[in-house]
């Protein structure tokens, strides 16, 4: 079975250079009958593909020990699911799993242009089968990234990383390809889009799509990450600043400001070189994210070994992709001119060009603390320092976001302005209480991006508020329209989603790290149950000891529990929690935190060092995190929102009288700049 699937690994790589040379050659000869061959290729580039992941797949359902990636990655212990998960649970897989999606979507969008052949569309297949190409190249040159390689006659399997036994990492890593997958397709189409001259919004249109499904699962990637550190790693927190952790979001970022500029381009033919651009900055963003962790040579707990073939052939991607979107973007500049993007600065235009560059300017600020200043400096960038522009950005972010909606094209008036802030305003004054009460006083610029949190949240209503009207019509009051504001439009919808999860994600963030309290103490367990206890600093939480007990774990490990009594200001039970330390026989022990969830804060507890039943102390740490349960529920309703605008559209129905013409929707002018 290797050398099917070595085999197998070969024909992709033949197949994607294949549909490259069909394809280019029917670009540039404008045939149809090579642009089909091209297609051709690509589907059997995903065959292949689909061949050698299912050869993989095969190995570790089977538990086949003569695979060595099987054997570092797997053991009889594991259950089906985490056996499966073992096939992108290190490089050589993952690598592999990213090819598999990639041929799987470039083969989609190639079957699905058969009927037509279109040009611009066989340019972006084009593109898809090179960077497939280099994934294939990877995969089958380099033995460190390649899983088709025999194990060794006296090997033992080793079994899963302990640290990888929760389902948010087993779905993490996935998540992400697919993420990175999916923004890989704008930046083929922009390609493609610059190559041919097409300077319409039809390459808008044929990815957008594509870019809101790579944004979600890419925010999904994230969330399960930040999930599965926060309950796993017991470090206390969801985000450390990691190198690897910052180079996942830096394109997100960037996808963030490209979904809001193909908005206006495909609405008002506007900001098409900012499309364009951002299209493959994100893109140059997913292969830095892959080199920082690949390569090894940016210094991270979660980046492999030091790489050198890596080191060349991604480099050499980044730079490629680089100076190509350059040189393209230098070429077409006057034909992608777009007309004046911006007429007023109070506009909604002018809004979407300020949140483009803040996100844009957020992203470079990451990227480059992260890789050019330990790059260059031989310096590592702390936490602290990011926290300096992350926090205001973050807060000024989404200050413009909400109010983007609210904002009339062209030019708001200063009436309707004043109008349609009322309410931000009067939500951002009642926030200010809610804070004082729950204990944010204590830092002032903390409760300042509180306060934006409840200006955005009133921003968000003022949105529901205003299509309701426009939904009821003249005459009318505008609750009448509320049903079809809330589920007349499926972008809209989704708006209010992400915008609403968004501000539920900044006040967590702010909430949770401005305002997090950590104690420490040394507990004894000789004294015996309930004589022992834990007080937080504030005085706000009490854990009485209970006992120690010790049961078989997973991968034949040993688990130790110490149970605590959680008491609510000294007196009141509110719960139990039992930290525990789990001991492996190869990897040796590890302590595993445990958590007690709250509505406005949770209790994070965790031992400070392992110990058993034998132990006379246990160094006990307790952080208390507000409000990051609603991080938790912004990021859900975040993916919520990109899933209702993917939703199938239903059948037009005939909008009320004055919707068609609201704020939301574009005037005619828009619209003919487009097709002009």
């Amino acid at each position: 079975m290797i050398v099917v699937g070595r085999l197998a690994l070969a024909l992709t790589l033949v197949f994607s250079l294949g549909s490259v040379l069909f394809l280019a050659l029917g670009v540039r000869w404008e045939r149809k009958d090579l642009l089909r061959h091209g297609y051709y290729a690509a589907a059997a580039l995903f065959a292949a593909a689909a061949v050698a992941g299912g050869v993989l797949l095969a190995a570790f359902v089977g538990q086949d020990y003569g695979f060595a990636y099987v054997t570092e990655h797997s053991d009889a212990s594991l259950s089906m699911f985490y056996r499966v998960s073992g096939f992108w649970a290190g490089q050589e897989g993952s690598f592999l799993l990213w090819l598999l999606l990639l041929a799987a979507v470039t083969c989609a969008i190639a079957l699905r242009d058969l009927g037509r052949v279109e040009r611009l569309t066989g340019a972006a297949v084009m593109v898809l089968c090179a960077v497939s190409a280099v994934f294939a190249a990877i995969t089958l040159f380099d033995e460190g990234s390649n899983p088709f390689v025999a194990a060794a006659a006296d090997a033992t399997p080793f079994g899963m990383n302990p640290l990888l036994l929760h389902p948010g990492m087993v779905l993490h890593p996935p998540a992400l390809f697919v993420g990175y997958v999916g923004l890989t397709i704008p930046f083929a189409f922009a390609v493609a889009a610059l190559l041919t001259g097409r300077a319409d919004r039809l390459w808008v249109t044929r990815s957008q799509k594509w870019t809101v499904f790579g944004w979600l699962f890419l925010s999904l990637g994230i969330g399960l990450g930040a999930w599965w550190a926060y309950v796993v790693l017991s470090f206390g927190g969801f985000w450390a600043w990691d190198p690897v952790e910052n180079t996942s979001l830096v394109p997100w970022l960037t996808a963030t400001a490209l979904l809001h500029a193909m908005t206006l381009y495909r609405t008002r033919g506007v900001f098409k070189r900012w499309a364009l651009g951002a299209a493959a900055l994100t893109f140059f963003f997913v292969i830095l994210a892959t080199w920082t962790t690949r390569t090894g040579l940016i210094s991270s707990v979660h980046a492999f070994g030091t790489n050198e073939v890596l080191v060349v052939i991604l480099s050499a991607l980044l730079v490629g992709s680089g100076l190509v979107s350059v040189g393209l973007l230098a070429w077409r500049w006057r034909r992608f001119a777009g007309g004046s993007s911006v007429e007023s600065v109070a506009s909604r235009e002018f809004a979407y060009y300020l949140t483009a560059l803040l996100l844009t300017l957020f992203a470079a600020a990451i990227a480059f603390s992260t890789v050019l200043v330990p790059l260059l400096l031989d310096r590592t960038v702390g936490p602290e320092t990011y926290d300096v522009f992350a926090r205001p950005l973050g807060v000024l972010f989404l200050g413009l976001i909400v109010v983007c909606p609210l904002l009339s094209w062209r030019k708001t008036e200063g009436a309707h302005l004043r109008r349609v802030l009322v309410l931000p305003v009067v939500t951002a004054a009642l926030s200010v209480p809610l804070w004082l009460l729950l204990g944010f006083q204590s830092k002032v610029w903390g409760l300042v991006g509180l306060v934006v949190c409840g200006f955005a949240f009133g921003a968000v209503l003022q949105f529901v508020v205003n299509a309701a009207r426009r939904a009821a019509g003249p005459g009318k009051p505008w609750t009448a329209g509320m049903g079809r504001a809330l589920t007349g439009s499926r972008t809209r919808s989704a708006g209010y989603l992400a915008h609403l999860g968004m501000v539920l994600v900044v006040a967590g963030l702010l909430g949770s790290t401005v305002y997090a309290t950590e104690s420490t103490a040394l507990v004894s367990t000789k004294a015996g149950a309930g004589d022992s206890a834990l007080v937080t600093d504030d005085g706000s939480y009490l854990l009485e000891f209970a006992g120690l007990r010790s049961e078989p774990g997973a991968q034949s490990s040993r688990r130790t529990y110490a149970a605590f009594d959680v008491l609510e200001g000294g007196s009141t039970k509110i719960g139990a929690v039992e930290p525990h330390t789990d001991v492996y026989e190869m990897s040796g022990a590890a302590v595993r935190a445990v958590i007690l969830g709250r509505l406005f804060e949770d209790v994070f507890v965790v031992a400070d060092e392992p110990f058993d039943e034998t132990s006379e102390t246990i160094a006990l740490r307790v952080v208390v995190f507000p409000l990051i349960r609603w991080l938790w529920i912004g990021s859900i309703l975040l993916c919520a929102g990109a899933v209702v605008s993917l939703w199938p559209r239903s059948r037009p129905q005939a909008a009320p009288a004055g919707e068609a013409a609201g704020d939301d929707a574009p005037p005619a002018r828009g619209v003919s700049e487009v097709t002009a």
